[in-house]
Order: C-alpha cells, then structure tokens, then sequence
C-alpha cells in the first residue's frame, strides 16, 4: 500500500497500540517483519500511521502479539477500516490545514468525547453568532472568506450532536470565565446560555460549570478534549488545540494523565443541577444588560427551561 505523509488520527491511534503491544511482548521491529515476511521499515510504516495495514497484516500481528479474544480482535480490524462513506468535508480539504481535517474527522469516527474548556465555550456547543464574534476576534466588518469557511465548518460539526445513528457522546466541564468572556455583546451571550441550556436537556450531552470560587485546581487553565473511539475498540486520543493547530497524543501515559485531569475536574465542578442554574442566573445578567422585550423573554425562557431540566433530573434520580 501507498505511504501517507501525513497520517490520520485514526491510523496513529491504530499505530501506537500496535507498537505498545509488540514492546509489552518484548519484541522488536525485525520479529514482527519476519511474522509478516516484509521488512521493518513497512512495520514501522504502519506503527507511525503512515501506512494503512491489511486485515490480513493485522490479523497475523494480533497473532503474534497474543490478542485472541474474538471482541478485542474485532475491535482492533474495525479501527483499522478506513470508511467507505463520502465525507462533506472532502470539498473543503484545499482550504482548511490537515490537523483541523483530522479533528472532523475525529469527530465523525468517535463516539464518546469529554473534555475541558476554561475560558470559552467548546466549538460543538457555540450559536453561529457566538461562533461568528469568535472567529472574527472582534474585529469589525464582515468575515473574510477563510473566516467564512471556519464557520461553515464549526456549524456542520455541530451535527455529530443530533446526528441520526450514534450521536457523539459529550462531557464538557466549561471554566465560569467561558460563561462570562464577552463575545458579540449581551444578546449574543444571552442566546449562546440558552443554547447550552437547550443542548444540555440532549440525552448525550453533560454541561458542569467550574466556577471561580474553586480557586487553583489540577490541571491549570488549559482546554482539552479525550476522544474515544466506539466500542469494541474503544481507543482513546486526547486534543490539545492551540492558535495555530491542534495537536494529538496517543501515547497511553498522556491519556492517563488528562484522564485523571477530567476526573477531578468534573469533581471539584457544579454539579448539572447547580451547573444549569448558574447559566440560567448569568444569562438573565446578559438580558437585563441587553435591556430590551426579547431579553426579558430570555429570562422567561431560561426559567421554564430550567424547571423542566429539574423536574427531568430529579426523575432521573428517584
């Protein structure tokens, strides 16, 4: 098969399990080459993600590295097909850098996603005017064209949300700064809260709020997001997103390690009940602020939102 350059997300989390597993056997790269009859440099190919592997390839290297169980083994072949579908991003693949393509696709392949976000509220959450005000970085006038299509995209991502079959799954623990960081003016603000009110009633979506009165926590005030690919595979990728690009880590020790960031996050965070009533009482901040009918309808809205989400979580709990 053809060598890719610049690898997929899913072909490196592929790839360095598949190394992990021949290091915990203790075998180097020449063993594996001999079990197949290639050479090293095609195993190592393939463990750098850039090289797809065969079913039959895989198949034979779970052999040797002892994986029998029929559910693991299925689990692995499934990570390792490339899908069939025709991907709406493809359009797009000439305007937008690889690692961001990476994260749509990310975002398609996965089913389960949580993650940290201190300061501003997370992409797959954001109104288009929220998103608009963001991605213009408060400069005035409209959007340029690469703007426009940043947010073409950031809205299409949206749809793993309420897509169909599998919607993803998301936990995202929001810092009180992304509540209270001025984007687009009250209204803009007042309308994104309810959004996130909307979102949170979602079956597949959990909404905590860390609030300034925590004080210092583990971690620090950086965002990031743990993927997890479906079942049985279910392998893990965490994001770390920056100005310039989003960087990926497969290694098993940095996934422990924002694993156990986001447990104690999620832990010293509001609870969803409490979580949901500190956005309702900020968004009423933004509608008073706006000072206007439709703010005071905001409020309205906010209320019966928030008494139904109660009334849902206290079913949920008896």
């Amino acid at each position: 098969m053809a060598e890719d350059s610049k690898p997929t997300v899913r072909r490196r989390v592929l790839g360095t399990n598949l190394r992990r597993l021949r290091e915990e056997r203790g075998l180097l790269l020449e063993h594996a080459a001999e079990h197949l009859s290639c050479n090293a440099s095609k195993i190592s190919r393939i463990e750098s993600g850039r090289s797809p592997v065969r079913p039959l390839d895989l198949k034979a290297l779970l052999d040797l590295y002892g994986v029998l169980d029929q559910g693991a083994r299925e689990g692995w072949l499934s990570l390792a097909r490339e899908g069939r579908r025709q991907r709406w991003w493809r359009a797009l693949e000439d305007q937008l850098p690889r690692d961001f393509l990476d994260l749509i696709g990310l975002e398609e392949d996965t089913s389960y996603c949580r993650g940290f976000q201190p300061a501003i509220i997370d992409g797959l959450l954001q109104t288009e005017r929220y998103a608009e005000a963001v991605i213009g970085g408060g400069s005035p006038g409209p959007l340029q064209p690469n703007q426009e299509t940043m947010l073409k995209v950031r809205l299409e991502r949206q749809k793993a949300l309420t897509r169909t079959e599998h919607p993803i799954e998301v936990w995202m623990v929001m810092g009180e700064a992304a509540l209270r960081q001025m984007c687009g003016g009250p209204e803009v603000m007042r309308a994104q809260l309810h959004h996130l009110l909307e979102l949170a009633n979602l079956g597949n979506v959990t909404l905590q709020v860390l609030p300034f009165s925590v004080g210092a926590y583990r971690g620090g005030p950086f965002p990031f997001k743990i993927y997890r690919f479906p079942m049985p595979s279910e392998m893990e990728v965490v994001l770390l997103e920056s100005h310039m690009s989003h960087a990926y880590l497969e290694n098993p020790r940095d996934i422990a390690f924002h694993s156990e960031i986001f447990d104690r996050l999620r832990a010293t965070a509001l609870g969803e009940l409490d979580s949901r009533r500190m956005i309702e009482g900020i968004a009423r901040e933004y509608a008073r602020e706006s000072r206007g009918d439709e703010g005071a309808g905001g409020d309205r809205l906010g209320e019966e939102q928030s008494q139904r989400a109660e009334r849902g979580l206290r079913r949920g709990a008896s």
